[in-house]
């Protein structure tokens, strides 16, 4: 039977089906979240958990690997809708708009800093 309140340097862990850590967290769960939510009491010394921690294993970032490629088609697809009209961009929650707002402008500083210099004509040198 589960411990309901294991000790303050335990951890909790989520497995993927195969067994590996795919979360981990520090939060204070109840029995009833630690079921629901399948998050199991660990060690942190366990090897597991320290692999984890390091980034020492293959299977550890297999999703957070595309999670930029990923943004950047979400954000081109808001664009789309929004320049076609199927969506207000003040349609989007206050969040989401923040966000939009800070990569907009991240994207058009480094633009900026990224312009080359114009090319001599008589050589095609920089």
């Amino acid at each position: 039977m589960m411990n309901a309140t294991p000790p303050a340097e335990t951890l909790f862990c989520r497995r993927d089906e195969v067994g590996n850590i795919v979360g981990i967290t520090q939060e204070s769960l109840s029995a009833d979240q630690m079921i629901a939510e399948h998050w199991q009491a660990v060690s942190s010394s366990d090897e597991q958990v320290r692999q984890f921690l390091s980034g020492d294993t293959d299977h550890v970032n297999l999703l957070s690997q595309t999670d930029v490629g990923l943004a950047r088609v979400l954000e081109d697809l808001i664009d789309v809708l929004i320049t076609r009209g199927i969506l207000q961009f003040t349609d989007l929650p206050q969040a989401a708009q923040a966000k939009l707002l800070e990569r907009r402008q991240s994207r058009a500083s480094l633009s900026n800093r990224l312009q080359l210099m114009p090319m001599e004509e008589e050589n095609g040198l920089l």
